[in-house]
């Protein structure tokens, strides 16, 4: 839902609640009757003032009508619409899995680590945690000055804000699934961020 969809249905959900009429929000708030409806209806892109004014008549902090807590309930992500991306020489392949997600606050991708190869992501944002469950091979991840090894089906959890990697030091391909959370109150990661796009050659 976008930015405009969310404001006209947490403005109508917030008058509704507070049983107030179209023409009794429109006369508190000094916004036409029909500005309101057609606010309502999305039809209107409100104002930064007409926001203002609406907040006020409301009783109600105006970032209150551009939340947006709703996400898809069914999401399919299939793996030929997700473009892989060759690191470290060609020796790590990551394909994003599920985009982020605002309002669960997770994003989740695959990668593959073939011998001798190095997965080395950028920090993520402060309060960021990763899960990486390994799906098959053995994989080793070095973070917080400890390396851990992981074999199939074993699942590591860990601050992903701070230098971290997985790398391959078997004789077979590493393959892992890598789900982060971001924290609620943290800014929203940009889509290679999230995706862990953003890592070192």
């Amino acid at each position: 839902m976008d930015l405009n969809a969310a404001a006209a249905e947490n403005i109508k959900r917030i008058r509704k609640q507070q049983k107030l009429s179209l023409e009794r929000t429109a006369a508190l708030s000094g916004v036409s009757r029909s500005m309101l409806g057609q606010i309502e209806r999305g039809e209107a892109n409100p104002s930064v003032a007409i926001l203002g004014r609406l907040a006020a008549a409301l009783k109600v902090p105006a970032e209150a009508f551009l939340r947006n807590d709703s996400f898809e309930p069914l999401r399919l992500s299939r793996e030929l619409d997700n473009r892989p991306v060759r690191l470290d020489g060609g020796k790590v392949i990551l394909r994003a899995s599920m985009p982020y997600d605002e309002a669960t606050r997770l994003a989740s991708g695959f990668v593959d680590v073939y011998i001798s190869g190095r997965y080395r992501p950028e920090p993520d944002i402060p309060g960021c945690v990763c899960i990486a469950a390994m799906i098959s091979g053995t994989g080793w991840i070095a973070v917080g000055g400890e390396t851990y090894e992981l074999q199939e089906r074993d699942t590591l959890r860990f601050a992903s804000d701070q230098p971290w990697e997985l790398f391959n030091q078997g004789s077979s391909v590493s393959r892992a699934l890598l789900v982060r959370q971001y924290r609620k109150t943290a800014a929203a990661p940009d889509a290679g961020q999230a995706a862990g796009a953003s890592a070192e050659g």
